[in-house]
């Protein structure tokens, strides 16, 4: 099997099973939208039941992880020894949201006009499918696997993945020499992402009678009045590793179209998204203060969201801040570090992205372009334990956590051709 001419083989059956499985793929789509899987609260019980079904049903063992209730992990293999290579995709949704604003019921997976409606559509249960059917399909077709192919199905994505894709890998569950995610836009490639630096910002203050404030001191106006400072940061200039220059020049070309396909035409908006790339942004997310309107608050808790640029860690962004609040003279705000990590990317030159390219190349027609993007993903947990990840699926960045998400038919069956082709030379060359 380890002959070029093989491997071509190989990949021309895996591709006509892809078509005459197109069908399938949709309503393997479809039913996963139907079994509502929101994050919060985040229990993947029923999705994970039906997954796992699903594989063994076609002979294939499944192991399952939870780490706290209703966090189920689902990890197949298929094969062993190196190469390795993980597939990688998540269960978890965010919320519905006000289903008024909808124009078809969320949990539809309606199938119309070459589309597959409802929430997690695009954002990855498309991706998932592609995933999922690529492996069952290389288990068929493979009497003896050259290497190891591992299916990771995990929750928890959306709020962080302490009981999913990092708890894997921190637990070394899931081991590889690369990582393929499938969930990203097929007319590019995720290979980096910026860094997270989620503080909590706290103020406290003297209570007093609504009708005479001056007798008191106003924690929830003290700490509006840091908000400012948090937002200085974003003006800061970074240096980016010189690697990451030009595909975050690729990147906010990327962006740009991305926008402009959504109607957004204001050239200075679509600067500043582009420009998000590479400066620091500030997402006053929450705050929380007081207790009844007629009494001056004596506390109040805002929760910041930092998305930093390659080049400056999260503790950085935490010390600068810190030191901002001390020359405003804003020194009795606390400040405590929520969550946080450094930005990180898979080098183009890494065998994966070279292979995946490839494929792309030869099935869509199209060369990839590497994207690094502004938001974190489970990629980054596989990156910051040494194993090469990219990102690569049939979603739309641009109807991620949106309302009426849908992901296409067409996008589904290309990807799984993609996917299923970069396996077999990833395990056969």
């Amino acid at each position: 099997m380890s002959e070029y001419t093989d491997a071509e083989k190989l990949k021309r059956k895996l591709q006509r099973r892809v078509d005459e499985d197109k069908d399938s793929l949709a309503k393997l789509c479809s039913e996963m939208v139907k079994i509502p899987s929101e994050n919060p609260p985040g229990d993947m019980s029923e999705i994970a039941s039906f997954i796992r079904n699903l594989l063994e049903n076609h002979g294939i063992t499944v192991e399952s992880y939870e780490p706290t209730e209703g966090k189920i992990n689902l990890i197949a293999k298929i094969g062993e020894g190196r190469p390795s290579l993980i597939l990688n995709g998540h269960m978890d949704v965010v919320p519905a949201g006000d289903a008024t604003r909808w124009d078809f019921p969320p949990y539809s997976g309606e199938i119309k006009e070459g589309k597959i409606f409802g929430r997690g559509a695009t954002d990855m249960k498309g991706g998932l499918s592609s995933i999922i059917s690529a492996f069952i399909m290389v288990s068929d077709i493979f009497e003896s696997l050259p290497g190891t192919l591992t299916l990771a199905i995990v929750p928890d994505e959306e709020t962080g993945a302490e009981y999913g894709a990092r708890w894997l890998v921190e637990n070394r569950k899931v081991q590889g020499d690369a990582c393929l995610i499938g969930g990203a836009p097929m007319d590019g490639c995720l290979i980096g992402e910026k860094g997270l630096c989620q503080l909590r910002l706290k103020s406290t203050g003297t209570p007093a009678h609504g009708s005479l404030p001056i007798l008191g001191d106003n924690a929830i106006e003290k700490l509006v009045k840091t908000f400012p400072v948090i937002h200085s940061i974003e003006r800061q200039e970074i240096r980016v590793p010189k690697e990451l220059s030009k595909i975050i020049k690729i990147s906010k070309d990327f962006y740009k179209e991305s926008m402009k396909a959504r109607n957004v035409t204001d050239e200075s908006k679509l600067d500043a998204i582009a420009k998000c790339l590479d400066h620091n942004t500030v997402n006053i997310g929450l705050i929380k203060g007081g207790s009844k309107i007629n009494v001056v608050p004596e506390s109040c808790v805002a929760e910041v969201d930092i998305r930093i640029s390659a080049g400056i860690s999260p503790h950085e962004i935490k010390r600068q801040i810190e030191c901002l609040l001390k020359e405003a003279n804003k020194m009795d705000i606390e400040c405590e570090l929520l969550s946080d990590s450094e930005a990180n990317y898979t080098p183009i030159t890494e065998r994966i992205y070279k292979l995946l390219n490839q494929s792309a190349k030869k099935i869509v027609g199209t060369e990839l372009r590497p994207i690094f993007v502004s938001g974190a993903t489970d990629a980054r947990f596989f990156r910051l334990h040494g194993i090469p990840t990219i990102d690569y699926g049939p979603g739309d960045l641009l109807l991620c956590h949106a309302y009426n998400e849908y992901v296409s038919i067409e996008n589904i069956v290309k990807t799984t051709k993609v996917i299923s082709g970069t396996i077999i030379d990833f395990l056969c060359l």
